[in-house]
């Protein structure tokens, strides 16, 4: 009885060293890269991240004659949403802003506020696109700032800050 025991102590000593040489798990939380996702939880049961990607292309495609009236500015920002609730959730994108970091100037996108309804522990990834005929003013780093409603409770999120990719 006792022999089951130790033995099974030290398979568990063993593990722990193997994940420890391999580095499975981090010794350091804080030592961590930092993710390109900003991240926030709402009443600890749904859980929302923000990544941004930017693009500005003045040239038309290879091959393509100029078009007078094209999107020039194109913005794609991805929502992940978790929801760790028993019960269904209803997620509100109010608003998204595309702004400078600099000078926090408004970049010329439109959005329609979107309703996403999250089952119980559901994970879902959703990716907006924006446009704009004008592209990007500035030269500077751009960001997406997040308004959203969950129940009566409104809050804000922003991506990481990103360099535009120009074309």
């Amino acid at each position: 009885m006792w022999l089951k025991s130790l033995l099974l102590l030290f398979s568990l000593f063993g593990f722990d060293g193997m994940v420890n040489y391999c580095n499975y798990l981090p010794r350091d939380f804080h030592s961590q890269p930092s993710s390109h996702l900003q991240s926030k939880a709402v009443n600890k049961k749904v859980m929302i991240k923000v990544s941004l990607l930017s693009q500005e292309n003045k040239l038309p495609p290879l091959g393509i004659p100029p078009q007078r009236n094209r999107d020039i500015g194109f913005a794609t920002v991805f929502v992940s949403l978790e929801n760790h609730d028993l019960k269904n959730k209803t997620v509100i994108i109010k608003n998204i802003e595309v702004r400078n970091v600099s000078d926090h100037k408004l970049q010329s996108f439109s959005f329609q506020p979107k309703q996403i309804e999250l089952k119980p522990l559901e994970n879902s990834v959703i990716d907006i696109h924006l446009t704009n005929k004008t592209g990007y003013s500035g030269k500077d780093r751009v960001k997406a700032i997040i308004t959203y409603q969950i129940g009566e409770e409104v809050n804000k999120i922003e991506s990481e800050a990103v360099e535009v990719d120009r074309h």
